[in-house]
């Protein structure tokens, strides 16, 4: 199982969490930690919900009592509604709680990406870019690490080139949009995702890693076919 299926079972049911979702969040810290939130904002809700209602006095009062209760439930009905929109909204649209939190979290599923400086293997590289739909113009650098990655329901590159400021990852992202750069810095790494082509492309090194001029070379050698 991975992140993305646990997430979407923990956001169904985050109080009855079994089997090899259980296990998957035993073994993930940064999934541990979300089902946490996703629990402790359940408990609040229930919490707002828990408002004690007055007894009834007499046929008058308990008339006038309903139609107040009535009134202060569709108020904290709608406030409550208010806030779970409101709550969605920012964590659909935040990037470090969102793309940028899921790109790092799937590099901490391949640590190996980063550990070797040699070239990767020319033919496993050439399928990836080919299952991709790119291709690299030369002066990049080496490519020393080549995947074809699942990552939010998509086939992507998963590359890892080396520049003089260390191992940059490069993960192309075809079906993921950006509508202006955005920068982030997450769990100990600096990243950048760009629009590019038909979608974005994500580049993230060290945590304080300039990446300006190394994005700029990667936007310069991804060719879109």
């Amino acid at each position: 199982m991975d992140c993305l299926e646990f997430r979407r079972i923990a956001g169904a049911d985050p109080q009855h969490v079994r089997g090899g979702a259980r296990e998957h969040a035993a073994d993930c810290a940064g999934c541990a930690q979300h089902l946490q939130r996703l629990r402790a904002f359940d408990e609040r809700i229930l919490a707002a919900l828990c408002v004690p209602v007055p007894a009834a006095r007499g046929p008058r009062v308990a008339t006038t009592a309903s139609g107040l209760d009535r009134r202060r439930w569709m108020a904290l009905a709608a406030s409550i509604v208010g806030g779970v929109l409101v709550g969605s909204l920012l964590w659909v649209g935040s990037p470090r709680s969102s793309l940028a939190r899921d790109l790092v979290e799937h590099m901490g599923h391949e640590p190996h990406s980063l550990t070797s400086s040699a070239p990767a293997d020319g033919t496993t590289l050439e399928s990836v870019l080919e299952r991709a739909g790119i291709r690299l113009r030369p002066g990049l650098g080496t490519v020393s690490y080549a995947n074809s990655c699942e990552f939010r329901g998509h086939t992507v590159p998963h590359l890892v080139v080396q520049t003089e400021r260390g191992p940059v990852t490069v993960m192309v992202l075809r079906h993921e949009s950006a509508g202006a750069p955005v920068r982030f810095d997450e769990q100990g790494f600096s990243g950048s995702i760009v629009p590019a082509g038909p979608g974005s492309i994500a580049v993230i090194g060290g945590a304080g890693t300039d990446l300006e001029q190394v994005t700029a070379e990667v936007l310069a050698a991804v060719t879109w076919l």
